[in-house]
């Protein structure tokens, strides 16, 4: 169900796709010299990275334990594909141009870019939030047109169920002493928009608040042990076993895979006959007749 704030933001983009938006000139200038600097900024951010010394920061607070400690122990990391880079460019573009558009609905923003300090058993976790709005804190994410139809459907429920990239943390974390606004969200292959609204139930928060604990203690303890946080997962073709391993769904987006499975292997999905079928790492595959991956 569309919310206030989506439904002023999708207002503004249909009048601006159909060039019946009104814009004050000033304004526009002003909108327009801001986004230019944020620009410049993310540009720099970018083309000037640098590996950065192992910190419990708000992206990371819900990230599995697993990867936080290959992390903290400097383990040797997946090589990142060529296209990593425009990735995180598109993440930083996407951030200003929502502004941007928020800036022209005159929504109340009321903050944004602000400087965040939360404390968890003890410990500072500091961070930079992305834009607030009406007092609340929103972050923007740009999104496969996959999760777009499937992950950002179900509001902070469905967030919440499958979180492993630890949206949820980062969102309390960024908070800080503000309620939490949601999620901005842009589908980066078409380019639509949604607003999912953070409703946590106290409930939740305390589970958040407990897991964050657990992981700051769990990390700040590691002897540099190896743990193993999912196991791979019996695979079935049309309800029937393939006799294939799959690794965990979350272990497939880890750069630190190899570490714990270092023989697995990226192949087509075993029984299938189309003629590009799809491809999943498998711990174990069974599929020996099928095409090599490329």
């Amino acid at each position: 169900m569309n919310n206030i704030l989506e439904t002023q933001l999708r207002m503004t983009m249909d009048a601006l796709s159909n060039g019946v938006a009104e814009i004050d000139d000033d304004l526009l200038d002003h909108i327009v010299e801001e986004a230019g600097e944020q620009c410049k900024q993310a540009l720099r951010k970018q083309l000037d990275r640098k590996p950065q010394k192992f910190r419990m920061r708000p992206s990371n607070l819900g990230r599995p334990l697993c990867q936080l400690l290959m992390e903290k122990s400097e383990a040797e990391r997946e090589k990142m594909p060529y296209n990593h880079i425009f990735r995180m460019m598109y993440g930083d573009m996407t951030e200003i141009l929502v502004e941007v558009l928020a800036k022209i609905s005159k929504v109340n923003i009321t903050g944004g870019k602000s400087s965040t300090s939360v404390t968890f058993s003890g410990q500072e976790i500091v961070g930079e939030n992305d834009i607030e709005i009406d007092g609340k804190v929103y972050d923007t994410k740009s999104t496969s047109p996959w999760a777009y139809d499937n992950k950002w459907t179900d509001g902070w429920a469905g967030v919440r169920k499958d979180d492993a990239f630890g949206y949820c943390a980062q969102l309390l974390a960024y908070s800080a002493d503000m309620p939490m606004g949601g999620w901005i969200v842009v589908n980066k292959s078409t380019g639509e928009l949604r607003v999912v609204e953070a409703q946590p139930t106290e409930s939740d928060l305390d589970d958040l608040r407990s897991s964050i604990e657990n992981t700051l203690a769990q990390v700040g303890k590691s002897d540099g042990t190896l743990i193993k946080c999912f196991e791979p997962m019996e695979e079935q073709f049309r309800r029937v076993p393939t006799g294939s391993k799959r690794l965990h769904t979350t272990c497939t987006f880890c750069s630190y895979k190899r570490h714990c499975w270092p023989d697995a292997v990226y192949k087509p999905q075993t029984g299938s006959k189309a003629q590009n079928p799809r491809h999943y790492w498998y711990s174990e595959y069974a599929g020996k007749n099928m095409p090599e991956a490329v």
